[in-house]
């Protein structure tokens, strides 16, 4: 889905319907119910508003020490999922407090799962059987969709005696290779990771049937995911949940009431505002451990011009109506072929080869520096604000147009950046966008293409 183009494309239709509704004779009067409808203070659409982020930081590999054992083959950290690796990692060490405060599609769930799986693959080594971690979701899609990704995992060299469980209201009628899902089985044989609610969790540590989940138990880690979702009451409600958990397996404490449990939270709505004070106040309070300020981990991003490659004076700035002389990319299948034409001078390009000029391209690195500059970085904007600072940042030929017809500029640019959503990243031509297919029918991208 091209987001800039759709938006458009919902704006007309919403009007178009609302006009045909009201079905007005007189065309003046027409008129002036969609200049009603349309006007930006008083209408009734706001947006859209655009947001594009730069690719997250790697570690360096020449430097990086991996604290880990097993890690899945081939994959390279982002700088946080690097600083969270090292937090939990339980190798020769105690796993410490953590809060994952990272934006959607930044690989949040491996920054806390690899630990996990390190550290169950070296307590099975060791001989010890089971529960070492206990994830909570708040929605049962939620935990179906993280038993898929950790079943990946799972069948990867290294995890074979490593087992998981998914335990919610309902058996799940999708089979899983390598996470368990019938009652019995679980009760039977524990899992070193159990995936679960804090309602069913709060059912598992009073029914008899279910006590025998608990031998052995020896809890290293307790994850509560979407932590933002839990306020008020709920929070209350979790946290005296954790704590009759740790009672239950025997690791509380007086004063300590999770005792050697490690606690992770996770979200990417609470590391918007880039404070992590208030958060991590509330995290101690629901935990019950101190959060000191680096357990708060966030996102690192390249900057503009580390992302960017050498602007290439010598590739086409198209005029507004030069990319809305193109044909209708809604209606017309090879139209962003023409609009890469406009932009390259090259047709025939694929995504990667795309990238590769777009990020030598003056109009990318306008946009890209108006939506992550200094001042209020990454913030969403809209294309008003964007046209405004389009001719300040090198786009000098679209100075008139935006004057002259601000509303067809605001076309134009929502089909150049469609063209930035075709795009990949050349350094990873391999790796599809949104390749990350949910069970919950969503479909998440996983930072991979860097647009």
């Amino acid at each position: 889905m091209k987001p800039t183009l759709a938006a458009e494309e919902l704006r007309k239709s919403l009007t178009q319907y609302l006009t045909t509704t009201f079905a007005l004779a007189e065309p003046t009067v027409r008129e002036a119910l969609e200049r009603f409808l349309e006007d930006p203070q008083q209408g009734i659409f706001r947006g859209p508003y655009l947001r594009i982020r730069t690719k997250f930081r790697k570690v360096d590999e020449k430097k990086w020490r991996n604290p880990l054992q097993w890690t899945p083959a081939g994959f390279v950290p982002h700088l946080h999922q690097a600083r969270a690796w090292q937090r939990l990692s339980t190798l020769g060490k105690n796993a410490e407090p953590s809060l994952i405060t990272t934006g959607t599609g930044s690989g949040k769930t491996e920054s806390f799962l690899i630990p996990v799986l390190d550290h169950c693959r070296r307590e099975r080594a060791a001989g010890h059987h089971g529960v070492k971690a206990v994830f909570l979701y708040p929605m049962n899609a939620l935990a179906t969709d993280q038993a898929q990704r950790i079943n990946e995992l799972l069948t990867q060299t290294g995890m074979e005696q490593v087992t998981a469980a998914l335990y919610i209201g309902d058996t799940p009628e999708v089979g899983y290779q390598k996470v368990m899902t019938v009652r019995s089985e679980i009760r039977r044989n524990p899992p070193d990771i159990l995936i679960t609610n804090y309602k069913m969790l709060d059912l598992l540590l009073q029914r008899a049937d279910d006590l025998p989940l608990w031998e052995d138990a020896r809890i290293a880690y307790i994850v509560v995911d979407e932590f933002h979702t839990y306020d008020g009451a709920q929070a209350t409600d979790v946290a005296m949940l954790l704590r009759r958990l740790a009672a239950v397996t025997g690791h509380s404490r007086p004063g300590e009431p999770l005792g050697d449990i490690c606690p992770v939270a996770t979200s990417a709505t609470l590391g918007e505002g880039g404070d992590s004070s208030e958060i991590r106040r509330v995290a101690e309070k629901v935990f019950g451990v101190p959060f000191p300020e680096a357990s708060a981990i966030g996102e690192s991003r390249l900057t503009v011009d580390e992302f960017m490659d050498e602007l290439d004076i010598s590739l086409p700035l198209p005029s507004p109506d030069e990319l809305l002389n193109c044909p209708d990319p809604l209606r017309v299948p090879t139209a962003m072929e023409d609009i890469a034409g406009a932009v390259t001078g090259y047709t025939n390009l694929n995504p990667a080869e795309l990238g590769q000029y777009l990020r030598k391209h003056i109009l990318t690195h306008a946009v890209l520096e108006i939506l992550n500059g200094n001042q209020d970085r990454g913030r969403p904007r809209t294309m008003e604000e964007i046209l405004e600072s389009l001719p300040k940042r090198g786009a000098y030929t679209w100075g008139a147009a935006i004057r002259d017809n601000p509303r067809k500029a605001a076309a134009a640019l929502a089909r150049f950046i469609a063209l930035l959503s075709e795009a990949r990243d050349p350094e990873n031509p391999k790796q599809p966008c949104c390749s990350s297919k949910r069970t919950s029918g969503r479909v998440r991208c996983r930072a991979c293409c860097g647009w």
